[in-house]
């Protein structure tokens, strides 16, 4: 174990590998930075806010999503409430129309919201869900100014061309855990059907979101795991929910993990993908409260806002000045062209 002195001296050679030499670090590297942080946790949060301050400033990017399609999915995720396999009390919503679409989105426009993204439920649409889904893009695409993200679960080569030509710029698809851990939540689909599909729509051309969920019961280093391997599929946008327990899951009786260990996580995240946007997203308001603010002062720079998916976040204007107080500046998307 690395003393004190020996501890910032190590920090420091990191530093200036990523941020002059622009070179990433390897497994064993963040191996250390996490032992460090465990008697010295300051050394690595400082460490993730000055890289972050280097490629992004202050900037916050927000993003906001609408469940499009919620419930009776066939999959049994342990953390979700719209698997078929639990008994969660949620209201199930067949695939949205445009207009309700488009008032939810009225009211996301009226924000600085860079990035809006349609969300469903299930392995994947069918082919009339599809059509349906690509009609509301393709409107969305023509009369807002707003990038266009799509989750709608696992894709094929023909609909992620489809999905590029009605505006889409980005796909969504968590690996949500480590290859090693996975098994530990799911057991109806495998992560490399999910790794397919980003590899798809990167091949095609759509820009990738993916990230994962911590406080699964899960360790640090299957989290450190998870970072490498999205750093593997060179993914543009990272989200990193944390654990909400619901009732009538499988975790409902998860404890998360504490705040402290939350920061290091993060910061760990943006040590591992220095240039990549990574993003705040469900489960912060229930695991950080009043804390959350602190999070930005660990290496992110993206923030999910407005509701999830089967749960309520903050209202937008309350967390827009959550953030701008903190001498962030909210990264606002001007021109398609």
């Amino acid at each position: 174990m690395l003393n004190f002195l020996q501890s910032v001296q190590f920090v420091k050679e990191v530093e200036k590998m990523i941020v002059e030499y622009e070179r990433d670090i390897n497994f064993n590297d963040a191996i250390i930075l996490y032992e460090i942080a465990k008697h010295d946790a300051e050394l690595i949060i400082n460490l993730a806010n000055n890289i972050k301050q280097h490629y992004f400033k202050n900037t916050i990017e927000l993003c906001s999503i609408y469940p499009a399609k919620v419930g009776l999915c066939s999959q049994d995720c342990k953390f979700c409430s719209q698997s078929i396999h639990h008994s969660c009390s949620i209201e199930i919503k067949n695939l949205a129309m445009l207009d309700e679409v488009i008032e939810y989105l009225e009211n996301i426009v009226s924000f600085p919201v860079k990035r809006f993204s349609l969300v469903t439920s299930g392995e994947r649409l069918n082919d009339l869900e599809f059509e349906k889904i690509l009609e509301i893009y393709s409107y969305i695409s023509k009369n807002y100014n707003i990038l266009l993200c799509a989750s709608l679960g696992f894709l094929t080569q023909e609909r992620a061309k489809k999905l590029l030509k009605a505006g889409v710029v980005k796909y969504h698809n968590n690996l949500e855990t480590s290859s090693t851990y996975f098994k530990n939540i799911c057991s109806t689909h495998t992560q490399q059907q999910k790794k397919e599909t980003l590899k798809i729509a990167k091949e095609i051309g759509l820009q990738i979101c993916s990230g994962g969920i911590i406080s699964m019961g899960e360790d640090m280093i299957e989290r450190i795991k998870l970072a490498f391997e999205l750093r593997e599929l060179d993914v543009d946008s990272v989200p990193i929910n944390i654990l909400n327990p619901i009732k009538g899951t499988p975790f409902e009786d998860m404890k998360i993990i504490d705040q402290n260990e939350i920061f290091i996580t993060l910061a760990l995240f943006r040590i591992i993908l220095p240039k990549k946007t990574i993003l705040l997203a469900g489960g912060k308001e229930n695991a950080l409260g009043d804390m959350e603010i602190m999070a930005y002062e660990c290496g992110i720079n993206g923030c999910m806002v407005g509701n999830y998916l089967t749960t309520k976040g903050m209202e937008i204007r309350e967390k827009i000045e959550m953030l701008t107080k903190r001498k962030n500046s909210i990264n606002i998307f001007i021109s398609k062209s």
